[in-house]
């Protein structure tokens, strides 16, 4: 949600992004952020066009958490006790130096938490709240939690999920999760009277990269961190169970009479060939605006064979549904259609193309805040929004730092070497007040009345 999309240029200018030329040094520029979120989980990366993947992979990534002060009567678990957990898979050169494969395949071989290959946490017999981020290139994780067969007589340890990218969510109790490249899932593990000595296992299983793909293609990875045991216990566990936790409760969204809706097609003429949202280049001019303040309903078709991560910068959304499609229909028609000069009353009607009801969310991203999302192969997924909102009000001591309309983001899948392939394009926030441009529908935008951009 935080990332920043701009050129690093060595003289600092003014530009949409908040710097002032006359406090920073040559190769220097300030950046601000408002941070007017919901108390979640945030993270941060080089968004250079086609390098982000090579760049985010060599280190230029991190996080950082936005609390909120009512969080403290939440009784969590605080302190060393919430630990912050960086995944990612990477291969090395023999002498330890990162080697880049994935122009010779997908995924990398070695499992990488917080900078480290095999790590493992010693912790307390008492709860630890983990928050875990997906930060890999390409890489989905299925996850568990894995105890020594003499300590826990079920096979794998229960686990609370209690927020997603956005912030809280009503508890779940889980045995294990489906992440993908940069969602974050906030945990409760409970590790209460566990022998001294124990050791879990975080495992990784039925994830092919590229995801669902299929198994022996990529690197495989099981084994990602382990759990141990090995700390007295420094004090009672005073935090709250996870099943009498009060959290802040999420609304539904709910659609409004006529909200609009845009729809996304995640477009490859032929496999390993470029992919694009609508066969549209992401360098063309932004074709798809949105009016500030208004919620929409985002249809994101997937007619090939990978599950993509979509994120969408500046806004919070929700998941609605899934309906399953004819995906080589679609596509065939939808070639046509491209090929015959994009006409607006030949375009493909989605429904025409649905081959069951439609599916509700996931649990585990059911009424919950994302900013990331799992678009499954062959199927469409319908996002509803969070007005879309960009920050208009200046930031205290930095000149010029509020957001002025027209204002342009992006979405994008989130495997990097997608995104670095095309798979990204522009929106623009404008003035609810102001007449919009002229409707991109059926031309290059996003179906029914289109839109484009960078930024959050």
């Amino acid at each position: 949600m935080s990332s920043w999309v701009d050129p690093w240029t060595p003289v600092p200018t003014r530009g949409v992004h908040p710097r002032e030329p006359d406090r920073v040094k040559r190769n220097e520029a300030i950046c601000a952020y408002t941070n007017h979120e919901r108390s979640s989980l945030l993270w941060y990366h080089d968004h250079g066009m086609g390098m982000t993947s090579i760049n985010v992979y060599a280190g230029l990534a991190g996080l950082y958490l936005v609390r909120d002060p009512a969080d403290e009567r939440l009784g969590l678990p605080q302190g060393e006790f919430e630990v912050p957990l960086i995944l990612q898979d990477r291969t090395f050169h023999p002498d330890g130096r990162l080697a880049y494969t994935m122009t010779q395949q997908e995924g990398e071989d070695t499992p990488v938490v917080n900078g480290k290959a095999y790590p493992f946490l010693a912790v307390e017999p008492r709860r630890y709240r983990l928050r875990i981020l997906n930060a890999s290139n390409e890489r989905f994780w299925r996850l568990r939690i894995d105890p020594p067969r003499d300590v826990v007589l079920q096979p794998n340890l229960p686990f609370w999920l209690i927020g997603t990218d956005g912030g809280f969510r009503a508890p779940l109790q889980m045995l294990n999760f489906l992440i993908g490249p940069a969602e974050r899932y906030d945990l409760i593990v409970d590790f209460s009277g566990m022998p001294m000595g124990s050791k879990f296992t975080l495992t990784n299983y039925h994830a092919p990269v590229h995801y669902p793909g299929v198994p022996g293609l990529g690197p495989q990875i099981s084994e990602v961190m382990q759990f141990q045991v090995t700390k007295p216990l420094s004090g009672a566990d005073r935090t709250t169970p996870p099943k009498q936790l009060k959290l802040p409760a999420v609304a539904p969204l709910v659609p409004e009479p006529q909200i609009h809706r845009r729809e996304w097609v995640v477009y490859q003429h032929k496999l390993f060939s470029t992919m694009t949202f609508n066969a549209v280049p992401f360098m063309e001019p932004s074709q798809d605006f949105i009016k500030a303040g208004a919620k929409e309903i985002w249809e994101y078709v997937n007619p090939n064979h990978d599950a993509h991560p979509m994120h969408v910068h500046l806004v919070n959304f929700q998941v609605l549904n899934r309906q399953p499609i004819d995906a080589a229909a679609y596509q065939a028609d939808y070639e046509k259609w491209i090929d015959g000069g994009r006409k607006a009353s030949d375009k493909p009607v989605l429904a025409h193309y649905f081959t069951g009801p439609p599916i509700p969310p996931d649990p585990d991203e059911a009424l919950s805040y994302k900013d990331t999302f799992k678009s499954y192969p062959e199927t469409v997924t319908r996002i509803i929004t969070d007005p879309w909102s960009p920050p208009m009000e200046p930031i205290a001591g930095i000149a010029n730092s509020g957001t002025e309309l027209p204002a342009t983001y992006v979405h994008h899948c989130h495997l990097l070497e997608h995104e670095d392939d095309d798979l990204m394009r522009p929106f623009t926030i404008v003035d609810p007040a102001a007449p919009l441009p002229v409707d991109q529908d059926g031309g290059h935008g996003g179906g029914h009345g289109a839109g484009h951009g960078h930024g959050r």
